[in-house]
């Protein structure tokens, strides 16, 4: 049966051990770094740049924090399995309400725009792809990552035993959908989307059909019956069962097919060593880089693909598989990164604090997308080779079940998010034009009107002029300043003035939530600061007696004190929902 079975910048790279435990960040001394976020809850992204005179290289690497319940990792494949697609676009066609791609990288290598080697998803094989022979080969031994049963990442040796029997006597399947070389028996499923197998005349092919359409579960067997048996010398294409498959032999395998009829039972079974049954996925690749936390590398480091300066992509774990790293290195691009060999991309990892690491494709096909704070999807983040993203077959994906956020400066662990977020959804904030909400910024009075408005839905077509002297209709926001005054919530500061870019005050938000939700007045006082004969008195003390305010840790409320943009949202989001 056959199974499928000089370091770089040395002083400037030192990384301490990669940890994400409380605050999943890559943490980095002597090497620059440009740029680094929490992507989101357990997923970090950092931007690193490395320097030593000539040779420069810009190193992204992507943790997620496996035990993190809002966050975790897939595989992702293009609409058809001989097909291609951008990193990103696979990113952005996998993210929808719930299931958010944050982060993704380009994974298999990929020959005739299908995956070269095995690919796995939910214990169900997709593509079992080569292992090719020779050290100078990047994929020369079965070697894949993936996430276990235990939702853990993976990086270790594979056996895929693939057989069919037939009349009593069972026979090797050496691949599915892929071409097929001499001596060899290749599986075809609906998988390979072309519906035809596209084979030459010289092997021989069987339909197998069954009652419903098969999954190549690992562990199980598919029992269906021959419908159509192509003889060797036949020019016709033989068509892809939907329900059902195609065995292809030539050579030997044309020998093992030879007393086969219509009509036939055949049994098709799929299994996968223990370590990886029931794994979430499965994505071979190669050569391994690092092991135990030192470069062992399976190609030989003086073969061509190995010894050249070349992008490079990896994903790697720690010693407990709990984080996965994603990492790409880019390339063949003076003055701004040079690219790696593969020992020196080894070396860095190791410095990096990777417990196992394996190469992904590399070259041109590098690419990391990331979702940035404030976007909505994950766009790329690095610079390939080729001066464009190009097109690669499967990707893994680093997915979030938190929605993004909407400012890029009002992150998901701000105190305020769960009432900025709400008030967005409700079209009550828009925020500035460069995307941010400067949550600390003081409000005005009107903003304050403005969120108001929309917030209690306020008719802003049909207003009468409030007469504030510094506020003419032909003024921006008047229709919001004259809907709010119109509704009895604003009033002018005296003089006729409405004072529009005065900061709002807390007594003023009180008396704004107080009139616009008619909060019921108290018949005590709760704070020592707001006496009697405030004006703001009766409404700050409705705000308390509601459960709206609390105050300061002193007992104080400060009525006169200016009130932040996160401030005044989170106050009207509690008055929204009281």
């Amino acid at each position: 049966m056959k199974h499928q079975g000089k370091r770089i910048l040395s002083s400037l790279i030192v990384l301490v051990v990669l940890a994400l435990v409380f605050e999943p960040m890559v943490r980095v001394s002597a090497a620059t770094v440009k740029e680094q976020f929490s992507v989101a809850q357990g997923v970090t992204y950092t931007d690193i740049r490395l320097s030593d005179g000539s040779t420069k290289q810009a190193v992204r690497v992507m943790g997620i924090y496996m035990p993190d319940d809002t966050s975790h990792i897939e595989v992702g494949v293009p609409v058809a399995l001989n097909s291609l697609e951008r990193t990103s676009s696979q990113a952005k066609r996998n993210t929808s309400d719930g299931h958010y791609v944050v982060g993704a990288i380009n994974a298999s290598f990929f020959h005739l725009g299908t995956a070269m080697n095995l690919v796995s998803k939910d214990n169900k094989l997709i593509h079992a792809g080569e292992i090719f022979p020779g050290s100078d080969k990047y994929v020369n031994q079965p070697i894949a990552f993936g996430v276990n049963k235990s939702g853990r990442g993976i990086i270790d040796y594979y056996n895929i035993d693939m057989t069919y029997t037939h009349n009593g006597n069972t026979y090797d399947i050496t691949s599915t959908n892929k071409l097929r070389y001499e001596n060899e028996t290749i599986l075809y499923t609906p998988d390979f989307t072309s519906n035809y197998t596209d084979t030459n005349q010289y092997g021989k092919e069987i339909v197998v059909t069954v009652p419903e359409k098969p999954t190549y579960e690992f562990g199980t067997t598919v029992t269906g019956t021959i419908s159509k048996v192509r003889e060797k010398g036949s020019t016709t294409n033989t068509a892809i069962p939907e329900n059902g498959f195609v065995i292809s032999g030539i050579g030997t395998g044309v020998d093992d097919l030879k007393n086969v009829k219509v009509g036939d039972p055949i049994t098709l079974s799929i299994d996968v060593d223990d370590k990886w049954k029931n794994s979430q996925f499965m994505l071979a690749s190669g050569p391994m880089l690092v092991k135990d936390g030192r470069v062992s590398m399976t190609m030989d480091p003086n073969s061509l693909n190995a010894r050249i300066r070349a992008p490079r992509t990896a994903v790697a774990i720690d010693k407990t598989g709990d984080r996965v790293y994603y990492i790409t290195v880019d390339g063949r691009q003076s003055g701004y990164s040079t690219g790696m060999s593969l020992s020196e991309f080894a070396r860095y990892l190791v410095d990096l604090g990777v417990d196992t690491a394996l190469n992904l494709d590399g070259g041109g096909s590098t690419s990391m997308a990331v979702r940035y704070p404030g976007s909505q999807l994950a766009t790329l983040a690095n610079s390939p080779s080729d001066g464009y993203e190009r097109a690669v077959s499967t990707t893994l994906l680093a997915v979030s079940s938190i929605p993004p956020e909407s400012f890029k400066d009002v992150r998901y662990n701000f105190w305020a998010y769960d009432s900025i977020e709400s008030l967005v959804d409700n079209g009550t904030i828009t925020g500035y034009p460069d995307k941010t909400f400067r949550p600390e910024k003081e409000i005005t009075r009107t903003q304050a009107a403005i969120m108001l408005t929309r917030q209690l839905d306020l008719n802003v077509v049909n207003v009468t002029d409030p007469g504030f002297k510094d506020v003419k209709p032909s003024d921006r926001y008047y229709k919001y300043i004259a809907a709010a005054a119109n509704a009895g919530l604003l009033s002018g500061k005296g003089n006729g003035y409405f004072e529009k870019d005065e900061q709002l005050t807390r007594a003023e938000m009180a008396v704004l939530l107080q009139k616009a939700f008619e909060i019921q007045m108290a018949d005590k006082g709760y704070f020592p600061d707001v006496k009697k004969d405030h004006w703001g008195y009766d409404y700050v003390n409705a705000l308390a007696a509601s459960g709206l305010a609390t105050g300061y840790e002193d007992g104080t409320f400060r009525p006169d004190r200016s009130v932040s943009r996160a401030e005044f949202t989170s106050f009207l989001y509690r008055a929204i929902n009281q």
